[in-house]
């Protein structure tokens, strides 16, 4: 099952979160400071939240051993967690902006662009997230449309990032 995997595939990523305490703690920008750990803080809780909902749906743990809107509070924390990860995002697109002058390295506007990217798939999390939260606003066409955008956009990241 496609579903299983790719949960047990993001099972524990919420370690790789304390590595961002270096930045946060290294970040001068006393707001952007407390921006960031506010984002450590969001993403621990988002996907520890993700990884019990995931013991059960994989089998781990027996059907009903969490309570029954477990997983409905999870897309709760992934919610928070989209809004802070856009406020994140402006921050370091507007950073990006700033550095990207007309005579500046091909490197920084690949920089910007990137960012812009970022900024642009957190937004789509966060139209999932109203889906997952069941807001009554919310739309199915919406949903999957954000949901394909976010996965390009990851998938695009993270195949610039290898190539360097």
């Amino acid at each position: 099952n496609l579903s299983t995997a790719r949960r047990l595939f993001k099972f524990m990523r919420w370690w790789k979160h304390f590595e961002d305490i270096k930045d946060a703690r290294a970040e001068k920008n006393r707001s952007v400071a407390r921006l960031l750990f506010l984002d450590i803080a969001c993403n621990l809780a988002a996907d520890i939240s993700e990884d019990f909902t995931s013991l059960e749906k994989v089998g781990i743990l027996r059907k009903g051993t969490l309570p029954a809107r477990t997983e409905y509070y999870s897309n709760w924390c992934q919610l928070v967690l989209a809004v802070v990860e856009i406020f994140v995002s402006i921050v370091k697109e507007k950073r990006a902006r700033e550095k990207a002058t007309p005579g500046a390295t091909v490197e920084v506007h690949r920089k910007l662009a990137m960012a812009q990217l970022e900024l642009s798939k957190y937004v789509a999390d966060l139209v999932k997230a109203f889906w997952d939260c069941e807001l009554s606003f919310a739309s199915e066409l919406a949903f999957c449309t954000s949901g394909l955008w976010a996965a390009f956009v990851s998938t695009h990241k993270y195949a610039l990032r290898a190539l360097k």
